[in-house]
């Protein structure tokens, strides 16, 4: 029985590889739906046509269908039974909810980083900063904020806690057309780039309150942004016509731009 049981096995291990799936590829794939729905390529409150998408992708359903999943689960999709996935729609609320739990995570991070961060490693993010800043007049927008974004991971980095980056991640992707927008536009870019000077000396000097203040301060400020832009965005949106999808602005609960408490 056992050089039959061999011979089988050995059978089995010759020309019967296991099929996986291109991880790669579907990674790229969901890359591109990312920054389409980041971008709001996908109009807010429309259904995603999942055959078109499919087609103009050269991709099949399979695939297509995991990216779509990610991307609900990320927040930047819908899904509806028996419709679809649809991009989500624009909602003042939602952006003020993710500032919060920004202002949260990132306090959350200099609090860490005051006590695990070394000061060359506190020093390598300001010498990516200032790298960054001596080349700023010649980037564009969308450069600067893809710089900003990677100062925040960074600095967030240095609180050596892999979960809290990665819920970070999550936040930035869902607020990343608002503050696009908001750099493109903005006067006091200057004001909230050197904010990050701020934060990392008060991280060098071990100064907790200082920090937690400076690094509040800094987002709140974009907070107001991103709430005004939000409610531009929703104007916009809704001048130029709806979707096919009833509710396609999801209007705030209440207008004010600050709380009291973070």
């Amino acid at each position: 029985m056992q050089p039959m049981e061999n011979s089988r096995r050995n059978s089995l291990g010759r020309g019967h590889t296991p099929k996986t799936r291109d991880e790669s590829a579907v990674e790229r794939l969901y890359l591109e739906l990312r920054d389409r729905a980041m971008r709001y390529d996908f109009r807010p409150g429309t259904r995603i046509n999942e055959q078109a998408l499919g087609r103009e992708l050269g991709v099949s359903r399979a695939p297509l269908r995991e990216a779509l999943n990610r991307l609900e689960a990320e927040g930047l999709l819908t899904f509806v039974m028996n419709k679809g996935f649809f991009r989500k729609n624009i909602s003042v609320d939602e952006v003020l909810d993710l500032y919060q739990v920004r202002i949260a995570l990132e306090r959350r991070a200099v609090f860490l980083a005051l006590r695990r961060a070394t000061d060359n490693e506190i020093q390598a993010v300001q010498e990516y900063w200032s790298s960054v800043m001596a080349n700023s007049s010649s980037m564009t927008s969308a450069d600067l904020l893809v710089a900003d974004e990677e100062f925040h991971r960074r600095m967030i980095g240095l609180a050596k806690n892999k979960e809290l980056s990665g819920f970070m991640e999550i936040i930035t992707r869902r607020i990343h057309i608002a503050r696009n927008i908001d750099i493109e536009q903005s006067a006091w870019n200057a004001k909230a780039f050197d904010a990050h000077y701020e934060v990392l000396r008060c991280l060098r000097n071990r100064d907790q309150e200082g920090a937690l203040k400076s690094i509040t301060d800094h987002i709140d400020m974009s907070r107001e942004r991103a709430v005004t832009i939000a409610r531009e965005m929703v104007a916009k949106f809704f001048l130029t016509g709806i979707s096919d999808d009833d509710n396609i602005i999801e209007v705030p609960r209440s207008m004010g731009l600050r709380e009291s408490g973070v």
